[in-house]
């Protein structure tokens, strides 16, 4: 009797941690800032956004592959090589609205290593996206 009870509440105690684990890493993903949705708008149209994402430059701040996934939305994967180091990682879910201005919408989803949380300082990604786009931040 005594064993049935202890693992119903160890199992409980599982359960109860992958619920409070899968809520902190839904809620870090609306959150706005580095480690959930930045908005960027930009005066550019949308084909001329596009337009410049296809197109990787020697200046941009990071190595870059913007792809089309089968659901019709973009996945933003940033790269940084840093000499002597391994090169750090970011993947975010690119959404382009138009209108008077261009709406750049990026989600982070994850790291190469599988933090939550992005290792490049938002500064970077403002100064990218300010180089690509002339797009700046608004939340």
């Amino acid at each position: 009797m005594n064993m049935g009870i202890s693992i119903l509440v160890v199992g409980g105690a599982i359960l109860l941690m992958l619920y409070l684990l899968r809520r902190q890493k839904k809620s870090s993903r609306s959150e706005y800032g580095p480690a959930g949705v930045s908005e960027f708008r930009t005066d550019l149209p949308l084909d001329a956004c596009m337009d410049r994402l296809r197109a990787p430059a020697q200046t941009d701040i990071f190595q870059y592959e913007c792809r089309r996934e089968t659901d019709g939305s973009f996945r933003l994967h940033l790269t940084l090589h840093r000499p002597t180091q391994q090169p750090l990682d970011t993947v975010y879910s690119l959404r382009l609205d138009a209108g008077r201005q261009t709406v750049v919408t990026l989600i982070f989803l994850h790291e190469a290593f599988a933090y939550q949380e992005p290792v490049f300082p938002p500064e970077m990604l403002d100064e990218f996206l300010r180089q690509k786009l002339d797009a700046v931040r608004t939340h």
